[in-house]
């Protein structure tokens, strides 16, 4: 009786496993699904990202201009160029460049820290090789020029410093504080001084279109003047002087937030203008080339870090 209990229990529990296999046999499964919607609003935002964040050129001349083969970083596709790429949600129309400047007179001072290397920068469309500057600051001279010409005393001077090329520029001041670089003439020599040539520096009247460029100033505001040059060495720049010193000449190109740019000055230029580029979509990009410009009489050693800031707007900037 035991043994048959025992074989009893055997073929019991055999027919268990048995109907544990059945129920359980991958061959024999039924699934099912279902589906999760999901749903993702974006909010809107421009946004940019510009790289790389920082470019050096190193052991550049007096009067030289640094280019690409300069620049120290060169594990680079392009060096001396940025990428501006549109990581927001909103399409791009406009996009325009400032950049930090001298807050004096940096030429005699024998200090490199003076100097301002964002005064210095130029910048072109990438592959085009037209550089402008984005706004070059110049101070009047601090010291006579003997061997430089202007009919009175009443006459400011001083030098737009491009690289190895110095223009001489000299502007009226009225005997009337209220015409101060208003209505008078702004005249910029057609040659340039350099180390092998003196250039243009006779500034007498009726030497208008052999010695000097001559434009009229006219009268922004209380606090500038300006010239919007569509001829001579700086066609396509705007030039602006603050009222009533008359003692700096900007020159701007790329710098929409320089006064009268736009309004008064049709020179300046948005480096990306959606009117004729089109709008800059979430996911491109565009590529500056810059370079920098360095004048002569700068002092040996590292000049004080520049800044170009890039801004961009949108239809809809948030």
């Amino acid at each position: 009786m035991k043994g048959k209990r025992h074989l009893n229990r055997i073929i019991g529990l055999s027919l268990i496993f048995l109907f544990i296999f059945i129920i359980f046999n991958p061959s024999d499964a039924v699934t099912s699904s279902s589906q999760v919607n999901v749903s993702v609003q974006v909010a809107t935002r421009t946004m940019i990202d510009v790289n790389p964040e920082r470019i050096e050129w190193i052991g550049l001349e007096p009067g030289e201009e640094g280019g690409p083969d300069d620049v120290s970083n060169q594990n680079v596709n392009a060096p001396g160029s940025i990428q501006i790429e549109n990581t927001g949600s909103t399409n791009i129309t406009k996009i325009w460049f400032n950049v930090s400047q001298p807050s004096a007179r940096p030429f005699g001072s024998g200090d490199n820290g003076s100097y301002d290397a964002g005064n210095f920068i130029a910048i072109a469309k990438h592959n085009t090789g037209q550089y402008y500057f984005v706004n070059r600051l110049d101070f009047n001279e601090s010291q006579e020029i003997v061997y430089l010409y202007v009919p009175g005393p009443s006459w400011n001077y001083g030098r737009i410093r491009n690289a190895s090329n110095e223009y001489f520029w000299a502007v009226n001041i009225s005997a009337n504080p209220l015409q101060n670089c208003g209505n008078m003439p702004l005249r910029i020599g057609l040659r340039p001084h350099n180390i092998s040539s003196t250039g243009s520096t006779n500034f007498a009247d009726g030497l208008s279109g052999t010695e000097y460029q001559e434009f009229t100033v006219s009268i922004m505001n209380a606090n500038w003047g300006y010239v919007d040059m569509n001829s001579g060495p700086f066609a396509n720049y705007c030039a602006i002087i603050p009222r009533p010193a008359c003692n700096k000449i900007y020159i701007y190109h790329w710098d929409m937030d320089a006064p009268g740019a736009g309004l008064y000055c049709f020179s300046a230029s948005y480096f990306w203008d959606n009117a004729t580029n089109g709008e800059l979509k979430p996911g491109e990009s565009v590529i500056a080339d810059i370079v920098v410009r360095v004048p002569y009489g700068v002092y040996q050693g590292y000049v004080k870090e520049g800044v170009l800031t890039v801004i961009a707007q949108s239809e809809t900037s948030t």
